[in-house]
């Protein structure tokens, strides 16, 4: 059997690229794996898990540096593939330049550009935020004025960074001042007052084939020393049913995609569901090992699975019915220097996973985006209370070990 040549651009180490079992996404005896990651991945490597591996500078803060078709030469390929939000678009472009199958710019935009997007589900009737596209702060002044509170933030952004909310005209001379903190294109949108979800689906051609409903506690804008952010999924009622089905509406907007989606949502202060922003990819921290519990379905896998022709896995087993409610929390740092490990750390049936993002020796930095913590925690419970508090019991046992530089 001739072996499927697929180019994947990763963020995480290619050990994270396994079902349950241990068994690989990708089988050798069925792909050829062209492996462009960072350095420190690609030492982990053991022999024989890639065909090839590449060196490339994926910064976590900006978009993929460098050009991908350079990289590869004249390297032929059936398939690329890229799951994180800001390798979407380069592995997009790669597909484009070298004639291959799968999501092209085009689509992509749509998951991607805060303000392609809206204008996209707006015109298929979804309530977006008005907003508007600026050069600098103080174009947004009208905006302000009309509402009183405006967010800007970066159009191609991701994980909150460099997200500013403005509450009056001082604020906005200020940033103004200051200046952007990088120049990708920027969006100013009203600010929404009320709740903030996230719903995470597997998809096929439009139709969800599961999905979950979470609520943030915590707020995006900062992300201070022994803080966190934090969510759960939402018991049965009223909130759960017309969150599904402001879901199905959105991604009705889109009949071509299949795959994973991660869908941010308000609902405003009347209890009305407002589009926030849809990534065509799996969200962050711990959704993906809490929908793992919940559906028995991998989005890192099913998001992998349209990007080699393939279809979306079918819904899996269900969570305990004793059970079902899961949540997770990114705990922030308690102070900064060099990260040792964790010299206490919590021991539950009902903690589902706790990782530590930075390896021991790592220099621990002031937390600037939503990702940027010192642990993340994913647990169970019977119930929303019973998961928050799990959560709680979680950051007060976990003891971080961090030198003082």
């Amino acid at each position: 059997m001739t072996r499927q040549r697929v180019a994947l651009v990763s963020h995480v180490s290619y050990d994270a690229y396994r079902h349950d079992d241990g068994s690989p996404f990708f089988p050798p005896d069925e792909f050829d794996i062209t492996l462009l990651a960072r350095p420190r991945d690609i030492a982990q490597l053991t022999p024989g898990q890639v065909s090839r591996s590449i060196p490339v500078d994926i910064h976590p803060s900006g978009e993929l540096a460098g050009s991908l078709p350079e990289l590869l030469g004249d390297f032929e390929f059936d398939w690329v593939v890229a799951t994180q939000e800001r390798l979407l678009l380069p592995a997009a472009r790669l597909r484009e330049s070298m004639g291959v199958g799968g999501m092209g710019t085009e689509h992509t935009l749509l998951l991607r550009d805060k303000t392609a997007m809206k204008r996209h589900f707006s015109a298929h009737g979804i309530r977006v935020p008005e907003f508007m596209e600026i050069s600098e702060p103080g174009q947004a002044a009208e905006l302000l004025d009309k509402f009183g509170q405006i967010v800007i933030k970066p159009v191609l952004g991701s994980s909150s960074l460099d997200v500013h909310i403005v509450r009056d005209q001082s604020e906005l001379k200020s940033l103004q001042q200051q200046g952007f903190a990088s120049t990708d294109r920027y969006e100013a949108e009203e600010f929404i007052a009320g709740r903030q979800f996230h719903i995470d689906s597997v998809v096929n051609n439009g139709l969800p084939v599961a999905t979950s409903v979470s609520q943030y506690l915590d707020s995006h804008e900062a992300f201070p020393l022994n803080g966190q952010v934090r969510s759960h999924t939402l018991d049965d009622g009223p909130d759960l049913e017309l969150l599904l089905e402001f879901n199905r509406a959105v991604l009705a907007c889109i009949t071509w995609f299949s795959g994973v989606t991660h869908l941010e949502v308000f609902l405003d202060d009347r209890g009305k569901p407002v589009f926030c922003e849809l990534g065509g990819r799996p969200g962050g921290a711990g959704i993906d090992t809490t929908f793992r519990y919940r559906h028995g379905i991998s989005l890192l896998f099913a998001s992998i699975l349209p990007q080699i022709g393939r279809t979306v896995p079918d819904r899996g087993h269900q969570a305990p019915v004793d059970q079902p409610a899961t949540g997770w929390s990114m705990i922030y740092p308690p102070r900064l220097g060099r990260f040792r490990g964790f010299d206490a750390s919590p021991r539950a049936e009902w903690l589902l996973r706790l990782t530590a993002p930075y390896r021991p020796g790592e220099l621990v930095r002031r937390p600037r985006q939503a990702k940027d913590a010192i642990a993340v925690a994913s647990v169970r419970g019977k119930d929303s209370r019973e998961v928050v508090d799990r959560l709680a019991e979680v950051k007060s046992e976990l003891v971080v070990s961090i030198t003082p530089e």
